[in-house]
């Protein structure tokens, strides 16, 4: 297995260990104020396909309903126990992701991008906000391209040179453009500007019983019995929450859920530093 992780010897089962802790501290969190949550995309597939970490996975998430996630960010940067923050793009400089995400404060887990965009953070773990769907199919093809434009915009305003596959059409064409969209969108717009009008923009005139991913917008559409009640699952030997239909969710997400993808195609967020609060970036080791 240790082709498929880049890591330093034993520095991804401390990050997967850093990471359960977050996981712990925030199920309490929401269970003891009545917060509904679910593990979301990889971390509900980990928990259904291996019962825990996907073994190359180095991220958590979770989401919640989007008037879940507005008490969240209310009432964590007050419930939070030391050593843990919530951080958002309208307190984090640097950080230009339109979701919230919970910090283990003291570490560093900065990747390409954070590096680029200059933003210090630290060991994560993501909240995601999930919207109700326009009724209207019209609209609702409309109220999910307005969520991917903002999406994008995000992305490009931390970051001037993504990744472009070296045997794309037109690849430097396509550089310059970026480049010059990121300068635009960084003189035009604040992070935080584009959070709050994709929180506008994703609310639904006449909601539908149908659930997405805001942030997201392109990574499925999910029936509320898929979802919700949400209900209890094992993960590394805590109990937390998961969509009410695990099988349906992760087939929507992913397919064939149960099949191992090739070693080439498991992903990792892998930093350039990866500080466990000790000051020593573990990935120069």
């Amino acid at each position: 297995m240790d082709e498929m992780r880049p890591y330093p010897e034993g520095a991804l089962e401390r990050l997967q260990d850093a990471e359960r802790s977050i996981l712990g501290v925030v199920d309490a969190l929401c269970r003891q104020n009545g917060i509904d949550y679910f593990i979301d995309s990889g971390t509900c597939l980990g928990a259904v396909r291996h019962g825990g970490f996907i073994p190359w996975d180095d991220d958590t998430d979770i989401a919640m309903s989007y008037e879940d996630y507005q008490r969240f960010c209310e009432l964590a940067p007050k419930a939070l126990p030391v050593g843990y923050s919530l951080a958002t793009c309208e307190n984090t400089p640097g950080l230009t992701s339109l979701w919230a995400k919970v910090f283990l404060d003291g570490t560093r887990f900065i990747d390409e991008v954070s590096m680029e965009a200059g933003c210090n953070q630290a060991i994560f773990l993501d909240v995601f906000p999930y919207f109700r769907e326009e009724r209207d199919p019209a609209r609702a093809r409309d109220q999910k391209a307005r969520c991917l434009r903002l999406q994008r915009m995000s992305y490009l305003h931390g970051i001037a040179h993504p990744k472009i596959p070296s045997d794309a059409s037109l690849r430097g064409l396509k550089a310059t453009a970026c480049s010059i969209v990121h300068h635009t969108i960084a003189h035009a717009w604040k992070p935080e500007e584009l959070s709050r009008e994709l929180l506008e923009v994703a609310k639904p005139m006449e909601p539908s019983e149908c659930w997405f991913n805001a942030t997201y917008p392109l990574y499925g559409t999910y029936d509320a019995d898929v979802l919700f009640p949400t209900r209890d699952i094992a993960f590394d030997g805590m109990t937390l929450r998961a969509p009410h239909d695990c099988e349906t969710y992760l087939r929507t997400l992913y397919g064939n859920y149960l099949e191992l993808p090739p070693a080439e195609n498991r992903y990792t967020h892998l930093p350039r530093v990866l500080d466990f609060g000790d000051g020593v970036n573990v990935m120069e080791e």
